[in-house]
């Protein structure tokens, strides 16, 4: 007799569970069918069977598993209650997850878009109910295509006949799916729809404010910085030099190594100087917006936000009046995204890794034989080589790394002989020595860092722009390889601010941080210059001086690393974590002497999170120019990223470039270029890209475009042969071959050897040789016609 028979009597086992399950999945792989056929049909996606396909099969696998591992519980305990309940029980929760997949896989695919967190309000603004048409045929097609599938399994389930092996095998497939990456277009609809509702309910930080941009207040120019330097007719260059993990440790009134930073030290008496400094933020790049922006950090630093936030910082800021602005940097400008903050500030200059030439040497390569780039001393040697004098003021940002692990430091038998000596000769603790012996590589690294600054100043110094040059010099954070005495340790950095301009050096007491930097600078050269600044602002901070150490209602709210915001200062209160310090003097830290304010201080900790997440995720912190929604996408360019989200299915933008080359090789440009166009745009330093957009313009024959491209990409990567390359080849096939004197004098100038790039220069001097000689035959031959004629 067959299984099926007298189903409403039969009491069902595990074996059944298995076929229900495996049904399901394989409903779930039609619904991706269907979606690819949909997506195809519109002309979206470039075929139907493809690499997205495949890993929606297997997220829907995860789903699957997840599903029934979730649900074989609730099925044996009906089971056991009553024959057959715990089967239709399964079967309708099974059904409706179906349902929903096809709902939310047709709003996909009409709208391009996945439905997460507050789905009813996209909802109401494409059709309202009208998604729900669909739902009785596509209930009777589920149903359908379950009890088919359930008969064609009849004899899968011979292959599990016990409960505890199949469970773990439902764990591991789910936990298998977790490793792949996800996009909107291979992922599981109704998991990302409960995933992400489930996460903004249980969001117990979530802004219930009634403000719509929380952050903004109006702007009241501080200033009291103005006042302590003569500053004349024209406005002062500003020069900003971030020391990648130099705390107070190493500069500072009582650091307690400050012997091997021996010059930035003795810059404090004669600099406006801040002993009670702290950063936002315990991780170098983090360090960026807080100090140019005085930005909040989303969940994993600004630089990381998917969102494209509404600023002012202080690029902006001084772009708007006239400055040259530059960054500059020995690593890689796309480690958390920092080059993308940088392209989207629309800075005049990003100088990082590709910029440097032969002529510069990197960081020694570490155990793993990777370099973090170009040390200090070459950072500093690369601006000077390239500095031209302009009428405009100039705004120079450096970003160090030799203090940082590894801490490979050039000549480095130099600075272990300065080591040794400092240790014969200081006066440091004999725990401090022990500590130094154990970490040798780290303070030799900050000797050659204070002598590549003191290099650098001093070459400055013999420039006319130093008189009228401002310098303002911080550490990104406290450095996290040495043992910290608290938990505030790691915030603790120097702040000075040094140049020819001040009329007097001062120790400023109050306890301020990065964030207040901004509003300071501004609020001077407003007072001096009238220069324009925002009536209203989103600036964390307000200022860098304040009456008295403490000021009673100032927040400054700390950034450890990313997705752990668990610091936060209120007047001369510290909360980390569940503990709460009062603050001392020197930034120790005791136990308060009054519990009472513990509860409103962790009420405001509680808010600003929750306002950090807000404005970082939903573009709140200033309204846009127009007017104060935020722009919404084309439904052409969702369409556009449905197919990226097809065949680029990675971080790895290297292979999303492969992707873009081998399409332009096929001769699929328009699609080259859109993946091309997305790849700088998530990481706009990418020089193999902008190489090759430039080369598929030039194999379309639009030559003025190419040139245009591949000129402006040699001048930010002045080094790299490529470019040149490509610039060569448009030069000759647009027969302009009279610009390749001035590119050559550019390789010549940068020193690139390199045997490709002087058979193109021979190629395009022998076409232009070839072509005067022809011009001269030619001419020769008219005068001959002019003399007979005349005969």
């Amino acid at each position: 007799m067959q299984v099926d028979i007298n189903i409403g009597a039969t009491k069902r086992d595990l074996k059944d569970f298995t076929r229900l399950a495996l049904s399901f999945f394989l409903c779930l792989v039609f619904l991706a069918l269907f979606q690819n056929i949909r997506l195809y049909w519109s002309g979206v996606l470039d075929s139907v069977l493809n690499k997205s396909f495949l890993l929606l099969v297997v997220h829907h696998l995860g789903f699957a598993s997840l599903s029934a591992l979730i649900l074989v519980f609730l099925f044996n305990f009906l089971e056991r209650i009553k024959a057959n309940l715990g089967f239709k029980t399964v079967s309708v929760i099974l059904l409706l997850l179906l349902v929903a997949e096809g709902i939310l896989t047709k709003y996909y695919v009409d709208y391009y878009e996945i439905l997460g967190a507050g789905f009813y309000k996209r909802i109401l603004n494409n059709g309202g109910l009208a998604i729900l048409y669909p739902v009785p045929v596509l209930s009777l097609v589920c149903a359908a295509l379950m009890f088919i599938f359930y008969k064609l399994t009849a004899n899968v389930y011979s292959l599990i006949n016990r409960m505890y092996p199949f469970t773990l095998i439902l764990f591991s497939l789910f936990l298998a799916t977790l490793i792949s990456r996800k996009n909107p277009i291979n992922e599981n609809k109704t998991q990302f729809l409960l995933y992400h509702q489930a996460k903004t309910s249980l969001d117990f930080n979530k802004y219930e404010g009634n403000e719509e941009y929380p952050l903004l207040k109006t702007f009241d120019p501080p200033k009291e910085l103005a006042e302590y330097f003569f500053l004349g007719e024209k406005m002062p260059n500003m020069v900003f030099i971030v020391m990648d993990g130099v705390g107070s440790d190493f500069v500072g009134e009582k650091a307690v190594y400050k012997d091997f930073m021996p010059y930035v030290n003795s810059l404090l008496k004669e600099s406006l100087y801040w002993p009670h400094f702290v950063s936002n933020t315990g991780e170098s790049v983090a360090s960026i917006p807080s100090v140019l922006g005085s930005l909040p950090f989303g969940e994993n630093g600004f630089t990381n936000n998917a969102t494209l936030s509404n600023r002012e910082t202080l690029f902006s800021l001084l772009k708007d009046n006239n400055y040259q602005t530059s960054f500059n940097f020995g690593g890689n400008s796309s480690l958390d995204n920092l080059g993308k903050f940088l392209f989207e500030e629309e800075i005049d200059r990003l100088v990082s890794r590709k910029a440097y030439g032969p002529s510069y040497s990197q960081q020694e390569a570490d155990a793993a034989g990777i370099s973090l780039g170009y040390p200090d001393g070459e950072l500093f040697r690369k601006w000077i080589d390239d500095y031209q004098s302009t009428y405009r003021p100039r705004l120079d940002v450096f970003l160090t790394l030799s203090t940082k692990n590894p801490f490979k430091s050039p000549k480095s038998e130099k600075y272990r002989m300065e080591l040794e000596k400092i240790l014969s000769t200081a006066n440091l603790a004999n725990r401090n020595k022990r500590l130094i012996k154990k970490n040798d590589e780290v303070f030799e690294s900050l000797l050659y860092s204070d002598d590549a600054i003191k290099d650098f100043l001093e070459r400055y110094r013999h420039k006319a722009e130093f008189q009228n040059t401002i310098f303002v010099i911080t550490g990104s954070h406290n450095l996290k390889d040495l043992p910290q005495a608290d938990y505030l340790g790691r915030y603790k950095v120097p702040l000075l601010i040094y140049s020819p301009l001040l009329n007097t050096s001062s120790r400023i007491g109050s306890m301020v941080a990065h964030t207040d930097i901004l509003p300071s600078i501004a609020g001077m050269l407003h007072a001096r210059y009238g220069i324009q600044v925002p009536k209203k602002v989103s600036w964390l901070g307000d200022g860098l001086m304040h009456q008295g150490f403490f000021k009673t209602d100032k927040i400054i709210p700390l950034y450890r690393h990313k997705g752990n915001i668990q610091d936060f200062i209120k007047g001369n209160h510290f909360l980390s974590g569940s503990s709460m310090y009062e603050i001392g003097a020197d930034l120790s830290l005791f136990t308060p002497q009054n519990d009472d304010i513990e509860k409103s201080i962790k009420q405001n900790f509680r808010e600003f999170k929750a306002i950090n997440t807000y404005v970082s995720a939903e573009n709140k912190l200033l309204p846009n120019n127009d007017d104060n929604e935020p722009k919404t996408d084309s439904s052409e360019s969702k369409s556009d990223m449905v197919w990226i989200n097809s065949v680029f299915n990675s971080d790895d933008y290297d292979k999303a470039y492969r992707t873009a080359r081998d399409l332009a090789l096929e001769g699929k440009s328009a699609r080259a270029l859109l993946l091309c166009k997305y790849i700088l745009e998530e990481v706009p330093g990418h020089a193999d890209t902008e190489i090759l957009m430039g080369r598929i313009h030039a194999w379309n024959k639009e030559y003025t475009k190419a040139a245009n491209i591949l000129e402006t990409t040699i001048k930010k990567y002045p080094v790299y042969a490529d470019g040149y390359s490509a610039l060569l080849d448009v030069y000759f096939w647009s027969d302009t071959n009279y610009k390749v004197a001035d590119l050559k004098e550019m390789i010549r100038k940068n020193r690139i050897e390199n045997m490709e790039l002087l058979k193109k220069i021979k190629r395009a001097e022998d076409k232009m040789k070839k072509e005067q000689t022809l011009f001269d035959s030619d001419n020769l031959g008219f005068l001959n016609f002019e003399d007979d004629f005349y005969e």
